[in-house]
């Protein structure tokens, strides 16, 4: 999940221009290689919006978030990693496997 908040001058263009910004982020998302799963304005939240997206490699993932703030009408990101139940079965089994030992003060 992608929090993002919008320039003054974006939120402007929003305004007068009655854009939904949804169809450049579908297309931005997609076009990096990732899958576009949802797009939601936000009321009350610190952040403007929230895009959410699946990719299977971080750097395709970045290369969504700098293009975004290069553009000029993202002021500020926020990234939240999102897991399935699959994957804490996943992580907790590979823990368990995993030898550790905590080092002394």
């Amino acid at each position: 999940m992608t929090f993002i908040s919008y320039t003054m001058e974006a939120n402007m263009s929003i305004i007068e221009k009655k854009q939904n910004r949804e169809p450049a982020m579908r297309a931005l998302v997609e076009e990096a290689g990732g899958k576009f799963l949802g797009f939601y304005g936000m009321i009350g939240q610190e952040h403007d919006a929230v895009i959410i997206s699946d990719f299977d490699e971080l750097t395709d993932y970045m290369s969504v978030v700098v293009k975004g703030m290069a553009g000029g009408a993202i002021s500020d990101v926020k990234t939240v990693h999102c897991y399935t139940g699959e994957d804490v079965v996943a992580a907790t089994t590979k823990a368990a496997g995993l030898e550790y030992t905590p080092p002394t003060k």
